[in-house]
């Protein structure tokens, strides 16, 4: 008997137990209405089964398990950029953990290193018997002008941080507000100015045409000797951008097509910090400003960094550090507005850390002095 096309049900609610309704609202930015997601199954399905009459008349349940109609599925789908973009999207994973690379390299990249020719990373491992060294050399692409002569900044590495903690997390789809809300512990629905997703963006860019050598076959010998070499050549972010058109708007996002290098190389020698992303949700106590990004990201390393059981390094964190890695010279601002300034910085250094005593991260800390004045502080490990 002649099979015929009868398209009474919907499915979308087929796919529905993969997607939280939480899920749904964090990435609304991206799909407006929510009601997208299930007329894009919906029409995809549909068409697949209007495009091909061997499918019709035999039920979904039936269907779904048909190596044909899948296949036939996957095929539309790939057809369609904005419905994979959207489906992938929709199935991303919400982090847990904060997750940054936390070496020598990743450290060093915000350290005016790019486009300045090759270097050798002096690298120290208990296990070597001699000076190691990894070669590196970190460079813009020439067909993106634009970026040429740009320094590689410690927000663009708490942006880059952002896309590690969603790759680590199981995303190979990710867009500028979610790599933000990554960057500041954000699981909830929140606006975020079209300026602050732009800053994002571009930084992104940076990362996507920033060229990479790394030879770290001496390094990777500390912990395999049978390696023989291990050379890396490519760029910091592998990603293909992808517009995605829902509702007359187009909407940007990136596909990640390989792990990011600085988490690859950094978990040779197993460098990454891991915390709970709830130590990144400051927001009660200073608003996440750029600066306080990276601040908080800064503390973070050095926490961990004393934290650590095999590290040496003393339980103090110097306010200069913090003044230098947010390039705050005295010369460039003049006195007082230069007193002004650190003053605010440490501010948001002691509101960071009250937060993460009260979350039980840090015991306590303490402010110490170098004579009459006030320095660092000294923190407290639980």
């Amino acid at each position: 008997m002649k099979k015929t096309n009868n398209l009474n049900g919907k499915y979308s609610g087929e796919f529905a137990e993969d997607y939280s309704g939480n899920l749904l609202d964090d990435y609304k930015e991206l799909l407006p209405e929510l009601s997208d997601f299930k007329t894009t199954v919906d029409k995809a399905v549909e068409n697949v089964i209007k495009g091909n009459p061997d499918f019709w008349g035999i039920p979904f349940e039936q269907l779904k398990s048909m190596t044909e109609f899948k296949q036939a599925l996957k095929e539309y789908i790939n057809k369609n950029n904005s419905s994979l973009s959207a489906l992938e999207i929709l199935k991303s994973v919400i982090p847990k953990k904060h997750v940054k690379p936390n070496n020598k390299l990743s450290n060093k990249i915000t350290k005016d290193i790019v486009d300045e020719g090759e270097f050798d990373l002096i690298i120290s491992g208990r296990k070597a018997k001699k000076e190691v060294t990894t070669k590196v050399m970190l460079e813009y692409d020439n067909k993106y002008l634009d970026f040429s002569g740009q320094k590689y900044t410690p927000y663009d590495r708490e942006v880059y941080d952002g896309v590690v903690t969603l790759y680590a997390a199981g995303n190979n789809i990710v867009t500028p507000a979610m790599v933000y809300r990554a960057m500041n512990g954000l699981t909830e629905t929140e606006y975020i100015k079209p300026e602050t997703l732009e800053k994002v963006k571009e930084s992104l860019d940076k990362s996507r045409y920033l060229r990479i050598i790394i030879d770290y076959t001496e390094e990777a010998k500390l912990y395999n000797k049978d390696i023989k070499k291990t050379k890396y050549e490519g760029y910091v972010l592998a990603a293909n951008k992808i517009t995605v058109n829902l509702n007359g708007q187009e909407h940007e996002a990136y596909k990640l097509l390989d792990k990011p290098i600085l988490y690859e190389y950094a978990q040779i020698s197993g460098q990454i910090i891991s915390v709970p992303m709830k130590l990144l949700q400051t927001k009660d106590a200073v608003r996440s400003t750029d600066e306080v990004i990276v601040i908080r990201g800064y503390l973070l390393r050095q926490i961990e960094w004393i934290k650590n059981d095999k590290s040496n390094r003393s339980d103090n964190i110097a306010y200069q550090s913090i003044y230098n890695e947010l390039k705050i010279l005295k010369f460039d601002l003049g006195e007082q507005a230069y007193k002004d300034k650190t003053k605010k910085i440490r501010n948001h250094v002691k509101a960071v850390l009250d937060e993460w005593v009260e979350e039980g991260y840090i015991l306590k800390y303490a402010e110490y002095k170098e004579g009459r004045t006030i320095i660092g502080v000294t923190i407290a490990i639980v």
